[in-house]
């Protein structure tokens, strides 16, 4: 379910994993009150060690996009406000990159191209 570059080429693994489960989110696959795997499970799954998945797991309830229970784990909250707010923060930092790149010479066709290799190698995927 949650695809992850192991060789670090898309960032580091936890920052991957708490993207992929935000997208997850936004996607509806998972939704308000749904569990997530255990640390252990998850990171065996993975082939990767308990603490990257032990630091996604934490900053997405820091982040108010899971809650933990006692005992139990972790759950999707489902406040939808908050996946608005997520929504809005990524698209943010989407405005300041591109705005970045355009004072770096970039030009706009060559930002249209690779919005549409992202788009075109995810419909592919999907």
């Amino acid at each position: 379910m949650f695809q992850i570059d192991l060789r670090g080429g898309k960032g580091a693994i936890y920052q991957q994993l708490k993207d992929e489960v935000i997208r997850l989110c936004s996607m509806g696959i998972l939704s308000a009150d749904d569990q997530l795997p255990s640390v252990r499970a998850l990171a065996r799954e993975l082939g990767i060690n308990p603490n990257t998945v032990a630091k996604a797991y934490s900053q997405l309830e820091s982040d108010g996009i899971t809650y933990s229970v006692a005992g139990r784990g972790s759950f999707i909250r489902g406040d939808v406000f908050q996946m608005e707010d997520v929504r809005k923060k990524m698209l943010g930092e989407f405005i300041e990159a591109a705005q970045k790149a355009k004072s770096l010479g970039f030009q706009k066709s060559e930002l249209t191209e690779q919005l549409n290799v992202i788009y075109d190698d995810s419909e592919e995927a999907g």
